[in-house]
Formats: structure tokens, C-alpha cells, sequence
């Protein structure tokens, strides 16, 4: 069973080797969305510091997975046509060490952000990925999020496909 909680500093160390075998083995696949220039260690460094971090654990405590759960979107986001645009959480940096892919730890991570929106009375969730990263995009569609636009990020030509879940009920 997958467990999520808040990240403590002791996760740092495994969580920035996971997120580098992570970037292996997407770039391995034709995945060009992370990079040695996003996302850095300093950028977990920054989450960590702001209570924005979270992991994936199994039941002795190995981290499988992480994310960064906020209200920060990012500036291209204001291209989209969101359905909703009051205050919402977004989900940044999410990623799943390569040895448990596809055991239900991206989906932890996101109902996890989900139940974190609803108990804060937040209306939406915002998130983003890879054009060319189908798995991360269809379980954004299998748990209810629309695509209502897509954007470039960090400079690149990339596109990246941005959904919405609307959490009002």
C-alpha cells in the first residue's frame, strides 16, 4: 500500500536520486521533459523549505515517488481557458521512481493533492504534462481532469497539455 505525506529534510537524499534515475530513464524512452536544467535539486531544496513536498511511501517507509502540491501556477498558464480561475492547487515536479512504475504511485500523489484541495476548501486543480507523456496524461483523464489547453514551458518548444479537475461538489 502507498502511503503520501509531507516530505522531512531526511527525504532529500533519496528523493533527489529517484528524481535523477526518474530523468534517465525518461530521456531512455524519448521523454524530453525533464533535463538537467529543470527540474534541480534546488527546486525540491525550495518545496521542501515552503511545506510544499510530498512522498510516496511503501509500508516500510521506502520513498517511491514525489510532488510538489501549491497554489503557485505558472505564468503561461494564464493562456489557457481554465473553467474555473479562483484560488486552485497545482501539481509540480511529480515523479515516480522508474522500479515502481505503473503501481499506482502518480495516482497516490494525485488524490492526494485532490483530498489536500478539498480539505482546504479549494475549488480546482491545475496541472500540466508532457505532450508526449500518455501514461501521465491518461490518469489525469481516468480520474476526471479535461484538457483545456496546452502551453510551452522553461523555454522550450515543447508543448505541454493542461488539465483541470473540478473539485466543487
Amino acid at each position: 500500500m502507498t502511503t503520501v505525506r509531507a516530505a522531512v529534510p531526511a527525504d532529500l537524499e533519496p528523493l533527489w536520486a529517484l528524481v535523477e534515475r526518474a530523468v534517465s530513464h525518461m530521456n531512455a524512452i524519448g521523454n524530453p521533459q525533464w533535463g538537467a536544467d529543470y527540474p534541480t535539486r534546488a527546486h525540491y531544496e525550495r518545496d521542501l523549505e515552503a511545506g510544499e513536498f510530498y512522498v510516496a511511501v511503501n509500508e516500510e517507509g521506502r520513498v517511491l515517488g514525489c510532488a510538489c502540491i501549491n497554489g503557485d501556477e505558472s505564468p503561461e498558464y494564464a493562456e489557457v481557458a481554465w473553467a474555473y480561475t479562483g484560488p486552485v492547487l497545482s501539481v509540480h515536479r511529480l515523479a515516480v521512481d522508474p522500479a515502481v512504475q505503473r503501481q499506482g504511485v502518480a495516482t497516490a500523489l494525485i488524490a492526494h493533492a485532490e483530498g489536500l484541495a478539498r480539505s482546504r476548501g479549494v475549488k480546482a486543480l491545475h496541472v500540466d504534462t508532457y505532450a508526449k507523456n500518455d501514461r501521465m496524461q491518461a490518469l489525469f483523464r481516468k480520474r476526471g481532469y479535461v484538457q483545456r489547453g496546452d502551453i510551452s514551458l522553461h523555454g522550450r518548444p515543447l508543448r505541454y497539455p493542461c488539465f483541470e479537475k473540478l473539485l466543487m461538489e
